[in-house]
């Protein structure tokens, strides 16, 4: 029961204090602000055989084509068709023995026809970009499946981390957070602020920095040279490996591992 009650007060103290007026110049605020993966990321051992089996179970039990039917005898449509099916039942890797007997080995002569070819109206892009090749880590189209959190230089201290900063006069908590983020980063961001109240926070000395969730949605970060001197956007093993030990500690947990 007082763990419970415990955990109720401390649960309403911090809703409260998301609100609350601050009063105290040892609390800062700032914002976690994350680029979410672009595409799904690549299935990879267990994941990559699994998902390679079952669809192999589902070409395997699915019904016979009826090429006949769809395509026209010798026609380029069905040569086409046949040497997909080729290289479709080719591909397996569990047992040769259970390969599909009915693959097919004679090739269709090709009339001669008009070939023609579709519009490609979709064209499929690398999962590596130029900036994943050229190392640029201020961009935000890399890592496209990784999720990305903006990290800058402070000025004043010479160290990496969160953008925050002090909370002015009768400000709230996310009026300060959303304030220090513009005065650090620029106004070219278009931001979405999951909430009012803060996801985590740091102890740094006396002070308190608490931070708020927020999401890239457009822009970039342009900072100003008098507050932060770089900025980077970094997975969570680059975050990691460029701030602190003692800061990461506190922040690790606030982190996706995507």
């Amino acid at each position: 029961m007082f763990k419970r009650s415990l955990a109720s007060t401390l649960t309403q103290g911090m809703r409260a204090f998301s609100t609350a007026r601050a009063v105290s110049s040892a609390l800062r605020a700032g914002v976690l602000l994350q680029r979410d993966p672009i595409v799904i990321q690549q299935a990879k051992g267990l994941e990559a055989a699994s998902d390679k089996y079952f669809e192999w179970l589902e070409y395997i039990s699915a019904e016979r084509f009826p090429r006949d039917f769809f395509f026209k005898k010798g026609s380029s449509a069905e040569a086409k068709w046949m040497d997909l099916e080729d290289a479709r039942a080719s591909e397996w890797y569990f047992d040769p023995a259970s390969k599909p007997a009915f693959k097919s080995v004679k090739k269709v002569p090709v009339e001669d026809e008009a070939v023609v070819e579709p519009a490609r109206l979709i064209e499929v892009q690398p999962r590596e970009t130029q900036a994943d090749i050229s190392g640029d880590v201020r961009s935000l189209e890399r890592k496209l499946d990784r999720t990305l959190y903006l990290l800058v230089k402070d000025s004043a201290a010479d160290q990496w981390g969160l953008p925050q900063g002090a909370i002015e006069g009768d400000e709230l908590l996310h009026e300060a957070a959303r304030r220090n983020l513009k005065d650090i980063c620029g106004g070219k961001m278009n931001v979405w602020m999951v909430g009012n109240g803060p996801v985590g926070h740091c102890q740094a000395g006396d002070q308190a920095e608490f931070f708020l969730k927020g999401h890239i949605l457009a822009g970039q970060a342009n900072p100003d040279a008098k507050l932060a001197t770089d900025f980077k956007w970094a997975t969570r093993e680059e975050v990691e490996a460029t701030v602190s030990a003692e800061y990461w500690q506190q922040v690790k947990d606030m982190l996706s591992t995507v």
